[in-house]
């Protein structure tokens, strides 16, 4: 599909679900933890383990999708990610991919050495006060989503206003 071809109100659309997709993840994975702190009262090297193998998992996908161009997820994720490619370019989709995987990587590889390498099991967990950590990326990631939704929802609009200002023109 060509990129005049996309519906931009549908990849708006597609966006704001998976917004609500990434937010109910990130509520379950909020959820879990707070039961595993407070309820279960599961260690901190366990809780950590957990987390550095959720994002070894989030590594190889990343990965997987820089080298292959293909998305593992919903088809929501794949069509918009197909947008994303077409619209600024199989070159700049790669360089910015790449940068989120060095991103993740690095951080991956540093709680991974300090897991590993520090005896973290000894540090009590907190749940309210340990959790703005988290709750802080959640935030910071739905920003950037709004932000991005709200850009194309702009796009619509200039694109609608030079449809209206052809079309006037052209009675004229």
């Amino acid at each position: 599909m060509e990129e005049g071809n996309w519906d931009l109100q549908e990849v708006k659309r597609l966006k704001k679900k998976l917004l609500i997709q990434n937010n109910l993840g990130m509520l379950l994975v909020f959820a879990l933890l707070w039961f595993f702190v407070e309820v279960t009262a599961v260690s901190t090297t366990i809780i950590l383990g957990v987390l550095c193998a959720i994002l070894w998992l989030l590594v190889a996908n990343m990965l997987f999708t820089l080298l292959t161009g293909k998305v593992i997820g919903t088809r929501a994720m794949q069509r918009v990610q197909t947008f994303e490619i077409e619209r600024h370019g199989k070159k700049q989709w790669k360089i910015k991919a790449s940068i989120g995987l060095l991103i993740i990587l690095a951080i991956t590889i540093g709680l991974t050495v300090m897991v590993v390498v520090s005896d973290i099991g000894s540090v009590p967990l907190n749940f309210p006060n340990d959790s703005f950590a988290f709750i802080g990326a959640w935030l910071g990631m739905n920003l950037g989503q709004i932000h991005r939704i709200r850009k194309l929802g702009r796009e619509i609009s200039r694109e609608s206003s030079e449809k209206q200002e052809r079309g006037s023109s052209e009675s004229v």
